[in-house]
């Protein structure tokens, strides 16, 4: 654990809180009589240096606590629902527990996340991030922590993190062959809805992927891309501003915005395959179930739990120095995309 971190001691705790270090022992060990507000003194002087008790600091590098910390943004999102079953899976049949937690797409609540398991003594972390690096991440690198990134990667990786391996996917091809069909089926022009990229390198880079091919295969004049929030009203403006432009084969790349697209379709009486064309990122299970079957491009989020668990463990059992691994994105053509 060398390097050029400084480790907080218990010395700087009692310094901080102002009250002797046989003290602060006591309250950490529960040794002896001390008051509520002492205790409170202590607890805050901990959280903010980020104190890590000496015993629990030896036991981080030495013992295998066989728990990992597995943190997704959404729990409620199918995808992320099968990612953090797949993940949790695998670790399990090699006897590891995991603790998972959702960030609900906040940089904050990740944080509070990381800050909670860090305490726990875990013996790493599998993350999806949220965009940008932020202090807690800091904190886990500086503890060397083993961490790996699904799904998503961090921009800039930077401070750190370039050394964290990311196994995500790569949407080129599922794109590349989801566009081909489109324009097989007779289309002209096509639209593009990518989600609420502000936050998420992934889908910027999903975006760019579309715009690219897209206009290699149809010319730039005939590509349409609206982005939208996380909020229900936008899907229904983006997608009537599409409808007024001609378009009739719309590719979503945030499977939460296709189920709103699908919402207000049924709402306005609209035929999907008929009226509008659809094909969204993510083979969750009620595209499968839906009538006509929603054709999708996969980002076969199991071979990414799987592949980003078995990374992990070498890193863990092994000390392993993991590569980044991308996997291609897979179309699979159903009955969503009707002719032109």
């Amino acid at each position: 654990m060398g390097g050029a971190m400084t480790y907080i001691t218990i010395r700087d705790v009692a310094q901080h809180a102002g009250i002797s270090v046989s003290t602060v022992s006591r309250a950490l060990n529960n040794t002896g009589r001390i008051s509520a507000n002492t205790k409170a003194k202590v607890e805050r002087a901990v959280a903010q240096l980020g104190y890590i008790p000496d015993s629990r600091a030896q036991a981080m590098r030495s013992l295998r606590t066989k728990t990992v910390g597995l943190l997704v943004p959404d729990i409620r999102n199918a995808y992320f629902a099968e990612l953090a079953y797949t993940v949790q899976d695998s670790l399990f049949e090699a006897g590891y527990c995991a603790f998972i937690g959702t960030s609900s797409e906040s940089a904050s609540r990740q944080d509070s996340f990381i800050t909670s398991i860090l305490s726990q003594r875990i013996d790493g972390a599998i993350i999806v991030p949220q965009g940008e690096v932020t202090e807690a991440m800091r904190k886990l690198i500086e503890q060397r922590l083993p961490m790996l990134f699904m799904d998503r990667h961090v921009e800039p990786q930077a401070g750190g993190l370039e050394h964290v391996p990311v196994v995500d996917s790569d949407p080129t091809k599922g794109i590349r062959d989801a566009l081909l069909d489109v324009l097989q089926h007779g289309f002209h022009s096509v639209g593009y809805i990518s989600g609420p990229i502000i936050a998420s390198p992934s889908l910027q880079e999903r975006e760019q992927a579309f715009r690219t091919v897209a206009s290699e295969i149809f010319g730039e004049e005939h590509v349409f891309v609206e982005s939208t929030g996380f909020d229900q009203s936008s899907c229904a403006s983006v997608m009537h501003r599409m409808i007024n432009v001609g378009v009739k084969a719309l590719i979503i790349g945030y499977s939460p915005d296709a189920l709103r697209v699908m919402q207000v379709m049924a709402q306005e009486g609209l035929v999907i395959g008929k009226d509008i064309s659809l094909i969204s990122f993510d083979d969750v299970e009620v595209f499968r179930l839906a009538t006509p079957r929603i054709s999708v491009i996969s980002q076969q989020v199991q071979r990414i739990g799987h592949i980003s668990a078995a990374l992990f463990l070498d890193m863990l059992e092994n000390n392993g120095d993991v590569k980044s691994q991308r996997v291609e994105t897979v179309y699979i053509p159903r009955e969503s995309l009707g002719r032109a």
